[in-house]
């Protein structure tokens, strides 16, 4: 079997099996491991959060939105473009089609939606202003009267793990930690408890080498610092991190 791609849920697996003994998978299955790894990464994606200040943010164009919409929670299901949206920061907005120049920001996050008739504002040729609302962890606009493309720079949750291909978006070399993280979880059953307490120390000083790096490559930002553990850690002292 060929190496799994660096960094991913793959990449993962292999080194956790590695860690506990069973790289042939015996006991280390993927229905066993991979809750267990989703729960260790979603902790670490939070820890780095609070330890950095920062948070993962991304750019997501959705085109060629129906007219007279409002609600762009169905963007949010799984699958579709907004997917993990955690917290709308601009919405840009112009008629479909349109080339990207007429895009015009949106008025927003208001508290609520002004009382417009549906379908709401007639599109010019050129510019479309509309106003956004974030309430219940659903993204709302002002319903317009034809079709649009709506761009949204905005925080996401990364997301879940499912495919051996999938890639730890967070940072570019997640698999270590997270691979200690998830076998000091798992080894409960069949390790040492002193090895498992070693894994969980490693877990924690690589994330403290992350929240690190993470603050040096953005020191121009304000920032808030933080650290997990108080360790000095093992190295030395389309999304991004902002």
């Amino acid at each position: 079997m060929a190496d799994p791609l660096p960094n991913t849920l793959g990449d993962v697996k292999q080194k956790v099996r590695g860690l506990l003994g069973d790289p042939d998978g015996d006991w280390v299955t993927d229905g066993y491991i991979t809750p267990i790894i989703n729960v260790t990464y979603g902790l670490q994606v939070n820890a780095l959060k609070n330890g950095t200040g920062k948070n993962l943010e991304a750019i997501i164009e959705c085109l060629d939105i129906a007219i007279g919409t409002s609600s762009l929670y169905p963007l949010q299901a799984p699958s579709q473009p907004l997917f993990g949206l955690s917290d709308p920061l601009e919405l840009w907005v112009k008629t479909a089609g349109q080339p990207p120049q007429w895009y015009t920001a949106a008025r927003g996050p208001v508290d609520v939606l002004p009382n417009v008739q549906p379908p709401g504002i007639t599109p010019g040729w050129n510019q479309t202003r509309v106003s956004f609302v974030w309430m219940g962890q659903q993204l709302s606009i002002t319903p317009v009267n034809g079709p649009i493309d709506v761009k949204v720079y905005g925080r996401f949750n990364p997301p879940p793990l499912q495919k051996d291909e999938d890639v730890l978006v967070v940072y570019s070399k997640m698999s270590e930690t997270t691979a200690v993280a998830a076998a000091a979880v798992a080894g409960v059953e069949r390790s040492n408890p002193a090895v498992l307490a070693g894994y969980a120390e490693m877990a924690i000083a690589g994330l403290d080498d992350i929240i690190a790096d993470i603050i040096r490559q953005t020191q121009r930002n304000p920032r808030r610092l933080g650290r997990m553990g108080g360790h000095s850690g093992y190295g030395g002292g389309y999304w991004f991190w902002a």
